[in-house]
């Protein structure tokens, strides 16, 4: 509890030095953490952005996980089993994609500065590495790819909310599930006035690895051969023990 309240008063502290900022600026944005810690346990965590505006106006936040390359498969029933049949790729998939905004996007900004922008799921850009995939296989399997991250918490089909406190400060919660990636994430907040992008502010987020997570994840990667070895013997032993118990009982 007494944490809590430490927590509080931080981020109110930092919120009247934000308001204080403006004098200079249009936009201040601040994180209650500038790093998520992933340790052995971790079960996903929520931050809290902040921060401060001058003048009147709408508030858009996107955050957008580290780029990764995904494979989709096409599962088919045959002979009572479930296969991999048809699959195409992707590159440059955001790892995480999150918006939050004081009211619905489409009634902020027109449609086509939102997707140049790349602001709402519809507007992420997931490209196929096969280009001679035809159209209806690219709207399939990308909806696929789509749905599969919005279940795994990873995507957000809608805009969180996000909160006026008075005229000036505002705040919204980022909630990172525990399989979120690591690496470096972009948090884009963007003061929008008329329908007109006024100003925005790029704030970056740091995803880690501390502790037993981090030295077998650093193993994994730097020793992949030895990783490998290493946990197909273990798996062998475990699946030893199992047929041993078995046995007795």
């Amino acid at each position: 509890m007494i944490k809590r309240y430490l927590k509080l008063l931080t981020c109110a502290v930092a919120l009247l030095v934000s308001a204080s900022s403006l004098q200079a600026k249009d936009l201040v944005v601040d994180l209650s953490a500038p790093i998520v810690r992933i340790t052995t346990g971790f079960s996903g965590t929520e931050l809290l952005l902040f921060g401060a505006k001058r003048g009147a106006g709408d508030v858009i936040v996107v955050v957008r996980g580290p780029l990764e390359d995904q494979t989709v498969h096409l599962k088919e029933r045959k002979l009572g089993i479930w296969v991999n049949t048809e699959h195409l790729k992707f590159e440059d998939v955001p790892s995480f994609y999150w918006v939050a905004s004081n009211r619905p996007i489409y009634d902020i900004l027109p449609a086509d500065t939102l997707t140049r922008l790349q602001i709402g799921l519809d507007d992420v850009p997931i490209t196929p590495v096969e280009e001679d995939a035809n159209s209806a296989e690219k709207i399939a399997f990308r909806a696929a790819m789509v749905r599969d991250k919005v279940r795994k918490r990873l995507y957000s089909e809608d805009a969180s909310p996000l909160l006026f406190l008075n005229d000036m400060l505002f705040r919204t919660k980022i909630n990172f599930p525990a399989n979120v990636s690591v690496g470096e994430f972009a948090i884009e907040t963007y003061l929008v006035r008329d329908q007109q992008v006024i100003t925005s502010e790029t704030t970056l987020l740091h995803v880690r690895k501390f502790g037993l997570e981090a030295e077998i994840y650093n193993f994994a990667h730097q020793q992949s051969l030895l990783y490998g070895i290493f946990a197909v013997v273990i798996a062998c032993a475990a699946g030893w023990l199992a047929n041993a118990a078995f046995r007795r009982g």
